[in-house]
C-alpha cells in the first residue's frame, strides 16, 4: 500500500507538472474547489491551498514566492527539482503562492483551493467547483479552476 501511495503520488506530481495551467487566454477570474475522499488530490496554479489527510504529501514552489506551513506528522524529504515531500503525512498543509503545486496521495483527503489553476482528482471521492457538485474521475482529467459562467 505504501509503495502504491508513493508511486501514485509521483504520477500525479508529473501530470500536474505537464498539464497547462488555467489562466491562459480566455480564462479570467477566481475559482474555488473543495474536494474530499480517498486517492490522489492535487492542484497547481496561483492562489491558496489547504489540504488535510493521511499519506504522502508533495509540494513545489516554482516562483519562489510561496508562503507555506505544515502541522502534524510526517518525514520531510527534499527531492530534486524543488519538490518537498512528507512521507507518512498525517496533518494539515497550507500554501499560498503564484506558481505552486500541492498534492496528497492517501486517505481521508480533504482539499480546499482558491485561485487560478488546474486540479487532478483520482480515486473515490466528491468535489465542488464554484458551488457545483461532482464525483472524482478515474482518468486523471484536469479540473480547471475558473470563474463561473455568467
Amino acid at each position: 500500500m505504501k509503495k502504491w501511495l508513493v508511486a501514485s503520488g509521483l504520477v500525479l506530481a508529473l501530470l500536474l507538472a505537464v498539464v497547462p495551467v488555467a489562466g491562459a487566454e480566455g480564462i479570467r477570474g477566481m475559482g474555488e474547489l473543495h474536494a474530499w475522499g480517498d486517492g490522489i488530490a492535487g492542484v497547481r496554479g496561483n492562489g491558496e491551498v489547504t489540504v488535510t489527510g493521511n499519506g504522502v504529501l508533495y509540494f513545489r514552489d516554482l516562483a519562489g514566492d510561496a508562503k507555506w506551513s505544515v502541522s502534524g506528522d510526517g518525514e520531510r524529504r527534499d527531492l530534486p527539482g524543488g519538490w518537498i515531500t512528507y512521507y507518512g503525512f498525517d496533518g494539515t498543509f497550507k500554501a499560498q503562492g503564484s506558481r505552486i503545486t500541492v498534492a496528497l496521495s492517501g486517505y481521508d483527503v480533504e482539499l480546499w483551493a482558491e485561485g487560478r489553476g488546474v486540479a487532478l482528482l483520482y480515486g473515490n471521492g466528491e468535489y465542488e467547483v464554484n458551488g457545483h457538485h461532482f464525483f472524482w474521475r478515474s482518468d486523471f482529467e484536469p479540473i480547471r479552476l475558473e470563474a463561473p459562467s455568467q
